[in-house]
């Protein structure tokens, strides 16, 4: 925790300055992570009892009531397996319990991080349309639960403060994929989305040393190879390992002006024509795609200058 251990979450949240709708849409987040979960207490805004949000070390207390009235339960059950073998049921009671706290810490640490990062988050000036999905946060929650490793949490928090701010952001769909990746993947994903480059509908990685007539080439000199590509095929990151060649036609005339695509890189500006070239393609799934879009990105200087150097006054970074 940090240096808001001491106070509640309400206080937290009344010491940030954000819309009511994202008050709305953050107690509904909270309520179904550190709330609900545990205590049974309303999920909206207007139904929030004074003592709603405690602080970290009574949830923990609370929860250890959870554990011992389970085991006092337990006990009195009539079940014969209880009977015959107590130990047993103990081992089973013990592991309910310590799971069910590690799961809950996972929880507070998520949600401590959504509220911080919701300090320097940019709100829309209208309230959006859409208003955030409980079946969807129930999916969060349910596979945030579990993730304890510090890079992945901070992940999340990203991708919980994204959608609080702009529901439907992520889709399940994405979810579902995300729940399995593991802390390397996301290591080898986040090398990669730093040499990519997002056209507003999919993601892409322009891979610039493809060996001849084939689809595979070097990027160790990048800091990645294609046993990391391959994890990242395999977890529904990206569509092919492989690249894909195109070969996009030559300009009307040898001395017309280039014409640029917006794109953004690096998350930033930038502009792309490929007229003309023969480019190979790494293309992001839709998963990965949303997923980049909440990546702290940051250069690989000699890719992006390999970029350049293959094409010239065709790519150009805006600062």
């Amino acid at each position: 925790m940090t240096e808001n251990e001491d106070k509640s979450w309400l206080d937290v949240l009344k010491g940030i300055s954000i819309p009511d709708w994202v008050t709305d849409n953050l107690i509904a987040a909270l309520g179904k992570g550190i709330l609900n979960s545990v205590t049974g207490i309303l999920t909206t805004a207007s139904e929030i009892p004074k003592a709603a949000l405690q602080n970290r070390s009574e949830k923990i207390k609370l929860i250890g009531e959870v554990q011992r009235e389970l085991i006092r339960k337990a006990a009195e059950h009539s079940l014969l397996q209880v009977q015959e073998d107590s130990e047993l049921a103990e081992r089973a009671l013990k592991y309910h319990g310590v799971k069910l706290l590690e799961q809950q810490v996972n929880r507070e640490s998520i949600a401590q991080k959504t509220l911080e990062n919701l300090r320097h988050v940019e709100f829309l000036e209208d309230e959006p349309e859409n208003k955030i999905n409980r079946d969807w946060l129930t999916a969060f929650w349910n596979m945030a639960e579990n993730k304890s490793e510090e890079d992945v949490q901070n992940l999340l928090a990203r991708i919980l403060n994204n959608e609080i701010v702009k529901p439907g952001s992520l889709s399940l769909h994405t979810l579902q994929v995300l729940s399995i990746l593991d802390s390397e993947v996301g290591k080898s994903f986040a090398k990669l989305c730093n040499m990519s480059i997002d056209d507003g509908d999919l993601a892409f990685f322009i891979h610039p040393n493809v060996f001849p007539f084939q689809n595979i080439g070097k990027t160790k000199m990048y800091g990645f190879n294609f046993h990391e590509l391959l994890a990242l095929d395999g977890a529904g990151l990206i569509r092919s390992a492989e690249t894909i060649r195109l070969q996009f036609k030559e300009p009307f005339s040898p001395d017309a002006e280039p014409e640029y695509e917006e794109v953004e890189y690096l998350g930033g500006k930038a502009k792309l024509a490929t007229a003309g070239e023969q480019l190979n393609f790494i293309y992001f799934t839709q998963a990965g795609t949303e997923l980049r879009r909440l990546m702290e990105l940051k250069e690989v200087p000699n890719y992006t200058l390999r970029l350049k150097e293959i094409l010239k006054d065709k790519f150009i970074v805006e600062s």
